[in-house]
C-alpha cells in the first residue's frame, strides 16, 4: 500500500487487513509534484518503481491513496433523505454546484455514505487528468496498480470508531501535522465541515488554531465542545492543550505508518 502526498511516498506491506512489516518513508525529489499532480511523470515513476524494488513491492498488487490536495471533498445533502442506490449516477444527474475547481464531467467521483445521517453523502472527486497522470506514473513504476483511492476516503475510514463514538453534541477536531503546515478538519455529528491549513510551528501556529474554532463555533456551533485528535505527535503539546483547555488524544495506527495507510487497509479488506 502507499499513501502520497506533495512531499513524500509512505509505502507498507499489508495483509488481511494488518501491516506485516514496518512503512518506510522517502522525500519525492523536489519540483516534480505541485499541489497533488505529478509534473514530471517519468522521473516520479522513476523513483517510485526504485522505491519498490527496494522495498519488495514491485511485483505486488498496489493500493495507493492520492494526495490530499489531488481531490476535494463536499457534503450533499439528497431531496429523497436517503442515500440513492446509484449515487454517483444520480449526482451526476442533478449536476449540483458544489464549486469544484472543474466540471464533474471531467472527473472522477466517489460518493459515500456518511454513518448516523441517511439524508447526506460524502462526495469525494479528482479532475479526470490529474487521475490517470498518477494512473501513467505507476505504469512507468512498473508496479500493479488495483485501486487508486482518495486520502479524504481513507481518512474517514480510519476515524470512523472515533466519528461513531463521539456525542453528536461534540465537534471533532483533527490536526495533521505535515512539513510545514498542519491541516485543521473538523467534524459535527460524522460530517466533516471545515477544513483549513495551518501555520506548521509555534508561535503562530496556536492563534490560528484558536481563531479557526473560534470562527466555526460563532457560526455554527456556539458553546460545542471540542474533542482534538492529533494525527501524530506535536511539540510543545503541554502548552498547545494549557492554551485550549483541551486535552489531546494521539490517535493509536495499530503499527500502520500514517492514518491514511490504516484507513485503505480497513476499505481493501471490506471489498
Amino acid at each position: 500500500m502507499v499513501d502520497l502526498s506533495e512531499h513524500l511516498v509512505l509505502g507498507q506491506s499489508v495483509k488481511r487487513g494488518q501491516p506485516v512489516e514496518p512503512a518506510w518513508s522517502a522525500p519525492i525529489p523536489a519540483r516534480t509534484c505541485r499541489n497533488g499532480v505529478p509534473q514530471l511523470a517519468d522521473a516520479v515513476g522513476d523513483f517510485i518503481g526504485d522505491l519498490l524494488l527496494e522495498h519488495g513491492g514491485i511485483d505486488s498488487q498496489l493500493v495507493v491513496s492520492l494526495p490530499r490536495q489531488a481531490a476535494h471533498w463536499r457534503v450533499v445533502e439528497w431531496a429523497s433523505a436517503q442515500h440513492p442506490v446509484d449515487s454517483i449516477d444520480e449526482l451526476r444527474d442533478l449536476n449540483p454546484d458544489l464549486r469544484l475547481p472543474f466540471a464533474l464531467d471531467d472527473a472522477y467521483v466517489d460518493v459515500q455514505p456518511l454513518p448516523g445521517n441517511r439524508s447526506s453523502s460524502l462526495v469525494v472527486a479528482a479532475a479526470r487528468s490529474v487521475v490517470e497522470a498518477w494512473v501513467e506514473v505507476f505504469a512507468i513504476a512498473g508496479g500493479t496498480l488495483q485501486h487508486l483511492l482518495p486520502a479524504q476516503v481513507c481518512l474517514m475510514g480510519a476515524l470512523s470508531d472515533e466519528l461513531t463514538a463521539t456525542p453528536a453534541s461534540t465537534l471533532v477536531a483533527l490536526l495533521q501535522p505535515l512539513d510545514e503546515q498542519t491541516v485543521l478538519t473538523l467534524w459535527r455529528q460524522g460530517v466533516p465541515e471545515f477544513e483549513r491549513l495551518l501555520p506548521g510551528a509555534m508561535p503562530e501556529f496556536l492563534p490560528a488554531l484558536q481563531q479557526s474554532l473560534d470562527f466555526y463555533r460563532s457560526n455554527h456551533a456556539p458553546k460545542a465542545p471540542v474533542r482534538l485528535l492529533l494525527a501524530e505527535s506535536m511539540p510543545e503539546l503541554e502548552g498547545l492543550e494549557q492554551a485550549l483547555g483541551l486535552e489531546a488524544e494521539l490517535l493509536e495506527r495499530d503499527g500502520f505508518g500514517s492514518l491514511v495507510l490504516q484507513g485503505l487497509a480497513g476499505l481493501e479488506l471490506a471489498q
